[in-house]
Order: C-alpha cells, then structure tokens, then sequence
C-alpha cells in the first residue's frame, strides 16, 4: 500500500511538472496582432504566436499605459500559429477600454521587456462596420475587417470620393467621403432661405421652419442649425427647396436639430455651407386663454412676431397681445399702480367701461369685485404676475387680435 502511495505521487508530480513544462513565449515571437477599440465585438486584443514552439504567457502583461497595472497573463498556453482574444471586462482578460481616437496596447513579458502597439482613431465602413487594426511582429499596422482569433484580412483599402448618391459625381466605387459632393441643384443663398417660423415649447413639440423665399430651386446642403454660434447641432445633407416651398424640423427627430429651444426664450443660428449667419430671437413662449401655445413667425430681416402655429404652411397673420390680465395701467408691468385702478374701477362700478377693463377680471368670473383686488394684491405681493398662463405662480392671461403678416 505505502509503495503505490509512493507511485502515485510521483507520478502526480511528474504529471503537474509536465503542465508547467512549457517554455516561456519569446517577445517578438508573440505579438499583439490585432485590436478593436470600438464596435461590435467590443474592444478587444488578440495575441499571437508567430514562433515554431508552444509555449505559455503565464506572467505576460497586457495594459493601455507603460504602468501595467491592467492584466496579467496565468498559465495560457498558445500552440505554434495559435491565438489568443481577450475582450474588454471579460473573464481572464484586460480590463482598461481602448480609446476610440487612439490608443496604445503595451504588451510585456515576464522580465518586464515591452513591445507598444500604436492605435490609431476607430473608424467604420459606410455599412456601419467598425473596423479593427491588424499588426506585424514589427509593430507596423492598417485597418482592417475584424478578425479575432482568426488570421486577418488584408488592409482595407480606402478609396475616396463622393459618396452621396443623390450627387452628380456620385463614386459607386468611393468608400470613404472627401466632401466633393456636387449636386445639379445650386446651392441656396441665405436671406432667399431663412428661418421663418419656430416655436419652443407646445404641441407640436419644437420645431424649426425654413422658407426658400427665393425665385430658383435650391440645395440647402452643408448649412447649419444651432442655438448658438457654434454651430455644432445640425448639418443639412442634400435637402432640395422649390421655391415656395418649406422644410420643417422637430427637436431630436431623424435628420433633425438635437438642442432644444428654451422656452423661457432663445435664439436660432442659421448660416451657409461659408459659415454665413443670420440670427432670429426667440421671445419667451406663451399660450393662449384657450391653452393654444403660439409660435414665432419672422421674414426675411429676421423681424417676428407671435403667430397660431402652422408647420410647413404660410405663416399665419400676428396676433396682437391687447389684455394682459392685471395691467389695469397698460404700462407692461404688475404693481401697487395696477391695484389702486383695479380698486377705483370696482367702487366706481365702472370697470366693463374702462379703457383696459378687460385686465380687470382676475379671477375670470365675469364681473369685477374684491376678489379680484385681492388676487392681484397677491401677485404683485409675490411678484408672480405674469408668469404662464398655464403657470399657477401667476397670471398671463391675454386676448388675440390678427394684425399683419409678417411676410406682408
């Protein structure tokens, strides 16, 4: 019995030594030889052994900066010509993203020797394929179609050119945009396009409308849209306006502005594919008695007004706010002036014959008494007079009048 216990545990440390009898890899001889660091599949690293021996990694490290503090390799055993993938946050692998806009990949031995890969910005395909980088054992790369674990591709080969279909010099062959582009239609001239509607808060949600004012079809390609100078929010594509006709955008919706219109007020950047601007100002946003919130109608020299929304159609005339409700004195404001006409007209009962009775009804029941004196001393108290008319704070309620259009 002692003997085959004896046996048996020399075999098993025979066995355990031959699991670790694998010489260590050779740096150089494996090599990080392709990665991804963006797309689908993840960020990922794949190692390779270009040397005529098995061997194992076990003690190799794999980070994104010379610190190696990322991953350490166990035991990992890679045949002659074999692979080795590790993907981003996985089991048994590194943990450190790759940056999209380039990167490094460090790679060391157990001795602490180490070969740097250099990525390079992620790019993808005009399908949508991200591609990977794909290595020598000299560190020299190129872009190619993600292989992991897998011999790679041959470089991809970018050819440029025009890539918009609906451009007269369109490249079926070009996978890679130059800006080119030409298009049959000329290019609209700002002031013959500009913003002519907008409104910022409501049903229908934000929206931006763009009027071609001029006399010829136009392209309104390359010209932007922000509410701000820097004109980082939308870029038109191959957009054709007949003359007469509108282009109307929704905030967040397909080929569309992305950055809302405050609607406590705001402004509309407009300008040309030659960075030429034109700028309209967004009033705060009101509603009507009714709950009707109104857009912001303009013409050509940017001029507006306060307008019944009317998307993709010819603005409709202005509205005139002529009652605001409180503003007994007609002066645009809310204070101790306001309560002492709205007190004179209720003890005179003259209010339905003053100049601004209609300011006069606060509290909308149709008839002028304390009451109503009350809850304007308590706005002008708080300070909450004209806020929305859908704003309990306070009071902005008015009556509409059509005056002129403003493309009159």
């Amino acid at each position: 019995m002692g003997m085959r216990m004896k046996n048996g545990l020399i075999i098993n440390i025979f066995l355990l030594s031959l699991s670790f009898s694998q010489a260590p890899c050779i740096l150089g001889e494996v090599y990080v030889s392709e990665a991804a660091n963006r797309g689908d599949p993840d960020d990922y690293i794949e190692v390779y052994n270009d040397g005529s021996e098995e061997c194992t990694l076990a003690g190799f490290q794999l980070d994104d900066s010379e610190e190696l503090e990322d991953f350490t390799f166990g035991n990992v055993i890679l045949a002659s010509g074999d692979f080795w993938v590790g993907y981003e946050d996985s089991t048994d692998s590194f943990n450190s993203g790759l940056g999209s806009d380039g990167d490094i990949v460090v790679f060391a031995d157990a001795d602490g020797s180490i070969l740097i890969t250099l990525l390079e910005q992620s790019l993808e395909t005009l399908d949508g394929i991200e591609l990977s980088q794909s290595f020598g054992s000299n560190g020299e790369g190129c872009y190619t179609l993600p292989t992991p674990g897998e011999s790679n591709t041959d470089c991809y080969e970018f050819i440029i050119g025009c890539t918009d279909v609906d451009a007269t010099n369109y490249d079926p062959d070009a996978n890679a945009d130059d800006g080119s582009c030409e298009y049959s239609t000329t290019s609209c001239i700002l002031n013959d396009v500009y913003v002519s509607e907008a409104a910022n808060r409501g049903d229908p949600d934000d929206y931006i409308e763009v009027y071609n004012n001029g006399s010829e079809e136009c392209t309104l390609a390359g010209f932007q849209l922000d509410d701000s100078e820097e004109l980082e929010d939308f870029t038109f594509g191959n957009v054709i306006l007949a003359p007469g006709d509108f282009w109307v955008g929704y905030e967040d919706s397909t080929d569309s502005f992305n950055s809302g219109l405050g609607s406590a007020g705001d402004i509309v950047v407009f300008a040309d594919s030659d960075g030429n601007m034109l700028t309209i100002i967004l009033e705060e946003s009101i509603a009507t008695e009714d709950g009707v919130e109104l857009s912001q109608s303009y013409g050509s020299d940017g001029t507006g007004c306060y307008t019944l929304p009317t998307p993709g159609e010819s603005n409709t005339d202005c509205v005139e706010i002529s009652c605001l409700l409180g503003d007994l004195n007609d002066d645009g404001g809310w204070n101790v002036l306001d309560i002492v006409g709205l007190a004179n007209c209720v003890l005179a009962g003259n209010c339905i014959d003053a100049d601004d009775g209609c300011a006069a009804d606060i509290n909308g029941d149709g008839g002028w008494n304390v009451l109503d004196i009350v809850s304007l001393a308590n706005c002008v108290l708080a300070d909450s007079c004209g806020g929305r008319v859908d704003d309990a704070s306070g009071m902005y309620f008015f009556k509409v009048e059509a005056t002129g259009n403003v493309n009159a």
